[in-house]
């Protein structure tokens, strides 16, 4: 599936800049005047002229409604479109918004359901009907363990309503629309895994007094938004998540807490566990 954060800017969408525009009108006016009146630029060069603050006020209007283009080409490229806009994106495909379903997990269906498209059978077709079963499933990963045989792990917000959720996926798979014959379906609930981490963490002279808790909470966040079932967690992560305004510098005083390289197994997604941040000092 495509990061649509690694594409290009849309060409559509036009950088702005209020001194850009009023600098071209003040110019487009000047050519217009100066046959009439040779002192125009002498006229323009002064702020308070009802001239100038005539023209100041048709660059700002000239910038709103280029503002309102540019938001209206982002609405239909899928990157951007948000609530309402990318309702009417993901209807296109009879994709519909799940009760307090986040516009990034619907994007995430919205692209599955795309491709799942070309043809059934498709990873992102299993991935796709899995979310769409239930608003549980934070991640679903579709894999062919063996010739004739599709697992389909489901990563579950709530480990208590595993069970129901797993029984919910696998009705929506197994219903005549969407199963696929001749395919023995498996539906299994990923176990977390835990990622233990103690950090020594420098501070930076002008470092706020909470610096501390402000990491803690960036990392529990970070965790909590995860929604992709990866291969492993790199240590080099967990570093870019420390590495803030305040922090000068982010060791780690254990080689395996966390390990430069944590695998996750199939069946295994990324959970925060124990957490140790040591305040070592300013530098």
């Amino acid at each position: 599936m495509i990061d649509l954060q690694t594409l290009p800017a849309p060409a559509v969408v036009e950088a702005l800049s209020f001194e850009a525009i009023l600098a071209e009108a003040k110019a487009d006016f000047a050519e217009r005047m100066r046959p009439h009146l040779p002192a125009i630029d002498d006229i323009l060069a002064l702020e308070s002229d009802p001239v100038v603050k005539l023209i100041e006020s048709h660059a700002y209007r000239e910038l709103l409604i280029r503002a309102r283009i540019n938001d209206a080409a982002r609405a239909h490229l899928l990157a951007f479109a948000a609530d309402g806009d990318l309702d009417q994106l993901a209807a296109l495909f009879g994709v519909l918004r799940m009760a307090g379903e986040k516009d990034e997990r619907l994007r995430t269906r919205l692209q599955l359901r795309i491709a799942a498209l070309g043809a059934q059978g498709t990873r992102q077709h299993y991935e796709f009907h899995a979310l769409t079963a239930s608003a549980q499933v934070r991640a679903a990963q579709a894999s062919q363990p063996v010739p004739g045989a599709v697992l389909v792990m489901l990563w579950v917000t709530d480990q208590a309503q595993a069970e129901p959720v797993r029984a919910a996926v696998d009705a929506a798979l197994n219903a005549d629309a969407t199963r696929m014959l001749g395919v023995r379906l498996t539906v299994q609930v990923a176990v977390p895994k835990a990622i233990h981490i103690t950090a020594r963490i420098t501070r930076t002279a002008s470092a706020p007094t909470n610096l501390l808790q402000q990491l803690g909470d960036r990392l529990a966040a970070a965790f909590a938004e995860m929604n992709v079932m990866a291969s492993s967690v790199a240590r080099s992560y967990i570093t870019t998540l420390l590495h803030v305004d305040g922090v000068h510098a982010v060791d780690y005083p254990a080689a395996d807490t966390p390990a430069a390289i944590t695998p996750l197994a199939v069946g295994e997604y990324p959970v925060l566990g124990t957490l140790q941040l040591i305040d070592a000092g300013a530098a």
